[in-house]
């Protein structure tokens, strides 16, 4: 199988670029107010809360089959942004590792461009396939810090997720539709700095998601048969307010 790009697929800007500027603007932002150390007990709290704000580009990967239907010749991926709110309940496990639940709520959009025969007209064209995600995620997170160094500290965070697409249309019978499963599951991996502000804490993010279950339905249509497996990966920049 052939991999296509559609003149209508958005091509968006690397959000890495932005996020490792920000981590060097920020502590340079702290150094400047002076070095009176920010929020002292915050981190021995064994419990505490905030909330997380962030933007993501929402894609997949995709495992094009060994064999496919004579109507589809290529497809492509068309990825979106969307964006994230959650809550945190962070628990306090020692002084460098914390584990948390961040319950989250997601939105935006996917999108495949297949270039196919139009079974409408007969005519073959890229032919775009638009899926809607409303998805309610459950991480369970660990995360890894350094030592605190004045105001900032830098850590990992590595995760296990199952997630609901509320907007799923599995069940939906039209052939027009690609069906994405409601239900999947996956990891997390992503770096990120505390940053202790005088009344509060801010840690930007950027986190990588990759989903290991596979989205796709069976129903039959050539496009479903051209992709047996179909997997979410997405791109965020989240920031957490603690």
């Amino acid at each position: 199988m052939s991999h296509i790009r559609s003149p209508r697929t958005k091509r968006f800007p690397s959000m890495r670029t932005p996020f490792i500027a920000l981590l060097f603007i920020l502590p340079g932002a702290l150094w400047a107010q002076g070095q009176s150390l920010n929020l002292p007990r915050y981190d021995q709290k064994p419990i505490h809360f905030g909330f997380i704000l962030g933007t993501s580009r929402m894609d997949f990967s995709y495992r094009p089959g060994t064999s496919w239907p004579s109507t589809v010749y290529g497809v492509a991926t068309g990825p979106q942004l969307g964006y994230t709110v959650g809550i945190v309940s962070n628990l306090r496990l020692n002084d460098n590792m914390d584990l948390r639940f961040v319950p989250t709520y997601s939105a935006g959009e996917r999108k495949l461009f297949f270039d196919a025969v139009d079974p409408s007209d007969g005519l073959r064209k890229t032919i775009e396939r638009r899926m809607e995600s409303s998805l309610v995620i459950f991480p369970l997170e660990f995360k890894w810090k350094t030592d605190r160094i004045d105001n900032h500290r830098w850590y990992v965070l590595g995760s296990l997720y199952g997630q609901w697409d509320l907007a799923s249309k599995a069940k939906v019978a039209d052939d027009r539709i690609f069906k994405l499963q409601a239900g999947e599951f996956g990891y997390e991996v992503a770096v990120g700095m505390d940053l202790y502000f005088e009344y509060f804490k801010l840690s930007p993010q950027l986190r990588a998601t990759f989903g290991q279950g596979n989205l796709r339905v069976d129903d039959g249509t050539a496009y479903a048969q051209a992709l047996p497996v179909v997997q979410t990966r997405t791109m965020a920049w989240i920031f957490t307010f603690e």
